[in-house]
């Protein structure tokens, strides 16, 4: 098979999946996932059923592809917007933007995997952990670095990161059982200032988020 027509192929074979799991995110989001059926998925997807079996194995197959297919997404984002800065509080703050923007566009995935959370508790969070603890040697450079340049407190890194990131989830959290009465997006302020303004060493720096 010629380069050119493989790489067609493989551009087709992604197009589907994509459209099947974007079907799926909307089904399980509404309905969960004991009640959905692939067949819905399918007519939602508007593909035959035959065409999903060719690409997915089974309901739960599905449903995992769009957990690893969202954590990717997520986890792009947050790199994506972290690579713009150099200065590491800078970084920190691009992450957190980054963090709460994806949810706010991405809200029937957030649904999804909170409606979930108690079938599918460990295997969501064993994925969640993985994209997880993937970036966690990158988070920690970051942190290390704002040490050494003194802009950053000397603390338990880990404790720090363990924080850092049980915030932005228990926020998430929050605006999903809540119903989304409020825009995500808008508590990105003052969750930048309650994060940095504790870990910013430099009095006149920390001032700037106070």
């Amino acid at each position: 098979m010629k380069l050119k027509h493989r790489k067609k192929v493989e551009a087709r074979i992604e197009k589907r999946k994509n459209q099947i799991l974007d079907a799926a995110t909307l089904i399980f989001s509404e309905k969960g996932y004991s009640r959905a059926n692939t067949d819905e998925i399918a007519k939602k997807a508007n593909l035959g059923k035959g065409t999903l079996y060719r690409y997915f194995k089974n309901k739960k197959d599905i449903f995992f592809s769009v957990v690893d297919r969202g954590l990717s997404k997520l986890k792009e984002r947050i790199l994506k917007e972290v690579e713009k800065a150099k200065d590491p509080l800078k970084k920190i703050e691009n992450a957190i933007k980054a963090y709460l923007s994806f949810f706010e566009e991405n809200r029937n995935f957030v649904g999804m995997l909170i409606h979930e959370q108690s079938s599918f508790r460990k295997r969501i969070a064993k994925r969640y952990f993985e994209h997880y603890y993937g970036n966690v040697d990158r988070i920690k450079k970051t942190f290390k670095t704002g040490i050494e340049q003194g802009l950053i407190k000397e603390m338990d890194m880990d404790s720090v990161i363990s924080v850092y990131a049980s915030l932005l989830n228990g926020l998430v959290y929050m605006w999903q059982i809540e119903s989304r009465k409020y825009r995500l997006i808008d508590k990105i302020p003052i969750v930048v200032k309650i994060f940095l303004t504790g870990i910013i060493k430099d009095k006149k720096i920390r001032k700037r988020y106070e």
